[in-house]
This record gives structure tokens, C-alpha cells and sequence, in this order.
């Protein structure tokens, strides 16, 4: 379990990869929707993110 999703794990992620954050705060959820989209608009990343809002976790996947 983390506080939030931070841009340097995301960056760190490999083309095709799949990473399951359990965040402390459902709250949060959004936050790394958020991150993952202006990774994509700045550096030109591009990432799959579902939303479990039950288990307070989101599921993010590389796809660029």
C-alpha cells in the first residue's frame, strides 16, 4: 500500500508492462489517472489505467 502514484514509477515502467498501485486513499485514484495523462502530453508516454475503486487500486499499463 502507497500514498500515490509518482511520475518516476511510471517512467520506470517498460513498454507492455502492468503495475497494480494499492493506494491508501481512494482519492488518490484520480491523482494517478491524472499523472499518467500529462506524462503522455510532456514526454510522450502512454499508459492504460483502470480504476478499482472497491479494492482502493488502479491498474497501469505501458503501451508506449
Amino acid at each position: 500500500m502507497q500514498e500515490r502514484v509518482t511520475r518516476q514509477e511510471l517512467r520506470d515502467m517498460r513498454v507492455g508492462q502492468t503495475r497494480i498501485f494499492t493506494l491508501a486513499d481512494k482519492k488518490k485514484i484520480a491523482s494517478a489517472r491524472v499523472q499518467a495523462n500529462q506524462l503522455k502530453n510532456e514526454e510522450d508516454l502512454d499508459f492504460e489505467v483502470k480504476a478499482d475503486y472497491s479494492s482502493a487500486s488502479v491498474s497501469v499499463t505501458r503501451t508506449k
